[in-house]
């Protein structure tokens, strides 16, 4: 009975948890490359990560 409420709460953020681990999984191999490609892997998620946000606030009726 303890996993039921746990299973609950991880799959209402699991694509959110999923969504954070693929960028940084993304910026920790531009890294790899180079610093300064990692730089702007960072930029970019950044970019794509507020973009979302804004996306995400919207549908639900965030600042009104």
């Amino acid at each position: 009975m303890l996993f039921k409420p746990l299973l609950k709460l991880i799959s209402i953020y699991f694509d959110v948890i999923c969504f954070v681990l693929a960028l940084g999984f993304g910026i920790f191999g531009a890294f790899l490359f180079s610093v300064k490609i990692g730089i702007i892997a960072i930029a970019i998620s950044l970019l794509i990560l507020g973009f979302v946000s804004e996306l995400v606030s919207s549908t639900k009726g965030g600042d009104n």
